[in-house]
């Protein structure tokens, strides 16, 4: 009982809007019932030609998950697509936190070389 208290008690924040993170990269985030559409903000980032991914609501209220991609310039001049993941929690109304992809490609064929996940951290623009 108790328990079923203290989570009714956490606000479901909206997630909708132009989220910036600490590099200056620009995300308008979609709300549609569960699923959640993650899209760059064109020109916020000239390393990233395209970023898109597609989550969805988890069981813990402001929990997304999903996957995705993004078309990165190399500094060759070559274009990569490349697949991502991200996880996240919107903490509040003005900040989200979580993980996502990071990888480092071959500038030429873009054969990915590494993976790890890097540190996600959003803070509402508008």
């Amino acid at each position: 009982m108790v328990l079923t208290l203290l989570l009714a008690q956490i606000p479901k924040y909206n997630p909708n809007g132009v989220w910036e993170s600490e590099s200056g990269s620009q995300y308008e985030l979609v709300l549609n019932g569960s699923d959640l559409h993650v899209k760059l903000v064109p020109g916020s980032n000239p390393k990233f030609l395209q970023y898109e991914v597609d989550t969805k609501n988890q069981e813990e209220v402001n929990t997304y998950k999903g996957t995705g991609f993004f078309v990165a310039k190399m500094d060759t001049g070559k274009e990569c697509k490349l697949s991502t993941e991200w996880q996240f929690v919107v903490v509040s109304p003005e900040r989200i936190i979580g993980i996502t992809t990071s990888i480092t490609a071959d500038q030429n064929t873009c054969e990915v070389k590494e993976k790890s996940q890097t540190q996600l951290d959003l803070k509402k623009k508008k």
